[in-house]
């Protein structure tokens, strides 16, 4: 087995989807907002990855939400903001979901043997799921703009981290190597560090510290987000 690591949306290969298990990272905000989506009750998450895909889901028992750029789209429900999809009636609904990068991640990998999806908020429960597999794994970071994301590589970090503590029979690439030990650095100061990443910044900017220092929380949930037949669905690690 061999844990590697894709730095941004457009780098992803084939050969790193192929009879691989995926896990989507986008930690500011969309992997965030989706494990807190399913964490609230909601049924399941269809990622989708235009503004028009999202409008011809319309329907009563739907919730749209999504951004370009960190800004609500227009006439949407909400915006990629886990606090606020928190404080949504959610029963019984389905949440449609947009974003600048997180949602195309999604659909660049859906042809993974397993795509799941992860952040700080999910990060052991969705590594130690991701190994009963027993395939190769690739984590994958979204990153902000086509650029590697300092928050998702940090997560990614976390996670080879806790995965080694589970099992030494993987390798893992240099990369992901470098990550975990920038995670040891950082760790215990998330809070601090991620509202002056370059995506932190930009959400400070559009006033949702509220939502950095959310997305910071480790390990705040054990459910694991999968995607099955093009939908979102929770998976609960016991």
């Amino acid at each position: 087995m061999r844990i590697e690591v894709v730095p941004s949306v457009e780098e992803i290969r084939f050969d790193q989807i192929s009879n691989h298990v995926v896990i989507v990272i986008d930690v500011l905000r969309a992997s965030s907002t989706i494990v807190t989506a399913l964490a609230s009750g909601f049924l399941s998450v269809m990622p989708v990855e235009t503004i028009g895909q999202a409008n011809t889901l319309r329907a009563a028992d739907c919730i749209l939400a999504g951004e370009r750029h960190c800004r609500k789209i227009p006439d949407f429900d909400c915006n990629n903001s886990p606090t606020e999809i928190a404080s949504r009636q959610s029963a019984g609904k389905q949440l449609i979901l947009t974003t600048t990068n997180g949602t195309r991640a999604i659909q660049k990998a859906e042809r993974a043997a397993a795509l799941l999806i992860g952040c700080f908020l999910n990060a052991t429960a969705c590594i130690t799921h991701a190994l009963t597999y027993n395939l190769d794994i690739t984590l994958y970071c979204a990153g902000t703009r086509s650029e590697f994301a300092l928050e998702d590589g940090l997560a990614a970090g976390f996670m080879i981290g806790q995965a080694q503590k589970m099992s030494a029979h993987f390798q893992v690439c240099d990369l992901g190597e470098a990550l975990k030990a920038s995670y040891q650095y950082f760790a215990g100061r998330l809070t601090e560090l991620l509202p002056q990443t370059t995506t932190g910044k930009r959400l400070v900017q559009h006033h949702f510290t509220d939502d950095i220092l959310y997305c910071a929380q480790l390990d705040r949930y054990r459910l694991v987000p999968y995607i099955k037949e093009k939908r979102i669905l929770p998976y609960l690690v016991s």
